[in-house]
Order: structure tokens, then C-alpha cells, then sequence
């Protein structure tokens, strides 16, 4: 006997595997694992590679033998994992006739023709008038929006954003972070606007006064250079020194006057002393420096120590 053979229940048509040794036992009788009907599986017993399956109708389960008590216990127990699960043997489906794509197709078709879409918020009384809807209304149409698809609600939302309404309100709403953007921009920059274009700095000024702000000239260090500078003893046996240093604004706009860096040096090379000096300690007549302009600068120092013998000088805006 081959080793895949398979039966047939009598009573439902579903088709099961068997063993010889199963048949063996029980004489060919078995117990069907779906319907439990009790049947001779040789009568029905045919090759799953070579054999097609034997014809079943629902009226051949008179042809079964009674089922009795003995019969029942002496019957082979058929489990539902060796049935066989296949398109071509499916005898339980009541219309076999029917197509996969037809199936498939009657199972996805939606019918909206007895959908209701209540869009209506207000109803009209006796004498023509617009009423309020109920709140049981209302909450009924809110569900019936929620219950929309979604391809419905998305198209609702485009034309809500593309409506006229919407056009202007985001209109304004793009002018007015524009306007915003103009003026935080304006404000940070206002020392080189106002210097760039002087028409500005009235508008400029107004602005100041609400903002608690102040106009003063740019400060650009790459305009500024350091033209000419000395540190030289201001009298003989003293421990005083004169500073003079030059500026000049090589740049197209007026400057603020930078602040310079001195710095105090030992024959050595050791840092003796270094110090800020701020536009004010030279006591300088003007604070800006105007465009293609020199500034000479000059301070007199007690420096405390008779070993100094070179300086530097820096630039740089605090």
C-alpha cells in the first residue's frame, strides 16, 4: 500500500490521510474528525499522487453502515491535521461553482446606495425660518462626519484650505511673520543700517525709544588697522611710559573706536604686565572713526617695573 493514501467521509465529503497501520487496527473503519461519522475508509480509499478522489454527494451518507456502539469504539479516530486542506477538495462549500475572483469581488463591493450623509445643521419650521437642530441632532451628524471615509474627509480638508476665507487668513498670516522677520532683523543690524543708509536712521531711532535701544556706529575690527605705535620711557629715570598708537578706518563706513590690548614683555620674553585700554583712557576727542580716517591715541603709563623692553598691541571690541 502506498504511503499517502487518503479517504473520503461519507456523511460531510471532507478527505483525510491514513496509515496502513491505522486501517490495520480498526479493520477500515474510522471516525471522521469533523462531522464524527463512523465509515468503512477502504470503500473510499484512493492514492493522493496517482488517484483522483472518489465522487461524493450529500445523499451517499445513507449508503454508510449503522453506526452502533461497538462500531464506534473499535473505529480509528481521524485527526483534523491530516485533512486534506486544498482548493481542488472542498466539498463543505455550498457553491463550488464559484470563482476566487468572484468571491474575492463580492467580498470587497460596498453599496452606499442606502448610505444617509445628514449634512443639514438646521431645519426649517412652519413658517420657512431656520431652527436650531436638536443636541441628539447634532451629536448624530458628528458621528455620521466621523464615520465618513477617509478619501471623503481628506477632500473636505483640501477644500476648506483652498477655500477663499482660508486664501486671505494665510495671506495675512504670511505678512505679519514677514513684518516680524523685517524688524527682529532691523533691530539686531540697526548700527550698520543707520550708517549705511542714514534715510533709515529717524525710522531707526523711533524704533529705539519704544525698544529702550541705542544707535551707535558699526563696529567692523577688519576696517581697522593698527597704522603706527611706540612705548617709550615719558622722562629719564622714571618708571613712566607714553603709549601712542595710530588708527585707521580702512573700511566704506564710519566705526566705533576699537579698545587695544597692551601687553608687557621682560628682556626675558616673561609677561611683566598686560592691560585693556578703553577709548576713554586716551581721552580720545571722538569715539568713531570715519571712513579712510587716522586716529592718534596717546596715554601716559606708570609701568613699576625697569626691566620692560618690548610691547604689543592689539585690537578688538569688548
Amino acid at each position: 500500500m502506498s504511503s499517502n493514501m487518503a479517504t473520503r467521509c461519507v456523511a460531510c465529503g471532507t478527505i483525510f490521510r491514513v496509515v496502513q497501520d491505522q486501517l490495520k487496527v480498526s479493520e477500515g473503519w474510522v471516525r471522521c474528525g469533523r462531522c464524527d461519522e463512523v465509515f468503512n475508509a477502504l470503500e473510499g480509499l484512493f492514492d493522493l499522487d496517482h488517484d483522483q478522489p472518489p465522487p461524493w454527494k450529500p445523499g451517499d451518507v445513507d449508503k454508510a453502515p449503522k453506526r452502533d456502539s461497538d462500531l464506534a469504539n473499535t473505529a480509528a479516530d481521524l485527526d483534523e491535521e491530516d485533512r486534506i486542506a486544498s482548493r481542488f477538495f472542498r466539498p463543505e462549500q455550498e457553491d463550488v461553482a464559484q470563482t476566487p475572483a468572484e468571491a474575492v469581488d463580492e467580498r470587497f463591493r460596498v453599496d452606499f446606495a442606502d448610505a444617509e450623509f445628514n449634512t443639514a445643521l438646521l431645519s426649517e419650521d412652519e413658517g420657512g425660518h431656520r431652527q436650531p437642530v436638536p443636541n441628539d441632532h447634532l451629536e448624530n451628524s458628528r458621528h455620521a462626519r466621523k464615520t465618513l471615509p477617509a478619501f471623503v474627509r481628506h477632500a473636505e480638508r483640501e477644500a476648506l484650505w483652498r477655500s477663499p476665507l482660508a486664501r486671505i487668513l494665510l495671506s495675512l498670516a504670511g505678512v505679519v511673520l514677514f513684518a516680524a522677520f523685517v524688524l527682529q532683523w532691523s533691530h539686531h543690524f540697526r548700527d550698520q543700517i543707520s550708517a549705511q543708509w542714514p534715510q533709515f536712521r529717524p525710522t531707526l531711532a523711533a524704533w529705539c525709544v519704544l525698544a529702550d535701544c541705542s544707535i551707535e556706529a558699526p563696529r567692523r575690527i577688519d576696517d581697522v588697522t593698527v597704522e603706527s605705535s611706540s612705548f617709550t620711557p615719558a622722562a629719564v629715570g622714571t618708571d613712566s611710559f607714553k603709549l601712542s598708537v595710530t588708527l585707521r578706518n580702512r573700511g566704506p563706513l564710519p566705526v566705533s573706536m576699537p579698545s587695544i590690548d597692551l601687553t608687557l614683555t621682560d628682556t626675558a620674553g616673561q609677561l611683566v604686565a598686560r592691560r585693556a585700554l578703553h577709548p576713554a583712557d586716551f581721552r580720545a576727542p571722538v569715539s568713531v572713526i570715519a571712513p579712510g580716517a587716522e586716529a592718534p591715541l596717546e596715554v601716559l603709563l606708570t609701568a613699576g617695573n625697569p626691566r620692560i623692553s618690548s610691547y604689543t598691541v592689539e585690537i578688538f571690541y569688548p
